[in-house]
């Protein structure tokens, strides 16, 4: 069976958005804004006291790591190209 060609669109601008309960990555396509994939992982808060919140660093980061890796697999099924996924520093104007 022959691969198929995956979808040139781009670039993809992606974003974590890191909460207080939860992560996400997002990616865009950055001609339209159209949201084309995402994924989000829950995280765990403790109390040790009235009025504290505290959490994990190493599941925050963990969490960032499996948010991108979900979602450039989602991107995959979907045959968009995730090597066209830009950081801020690619997209500004020389």
């Amino acid at each position: 069976m022959a691969a198929s060609k995956k979808a040139v669109l781009g670039p993809l601008v992606g974003a974590v958005d890191q909460g207080t309960s939860s992560t996400r990555f997002l990616v865009f396509n950055s001609k339209t804004a159209e949201l084309l994939s995402h994924h989000q992982v829950e995280i765990k808060q403790e109390f040790p006291r009235e009025g504290w919140v505290e959490q994990d660093p190493k599941e925050i980061l963990h969490s960032v790591y499996e948010c991108i890796e979900k979602t450039c697999e989602k991107l995959g099924q979907l045959n968009i190209d995730i090597s066209n996924i830009k950081d801020d520093a690619q997209l500004q104007p020389k």
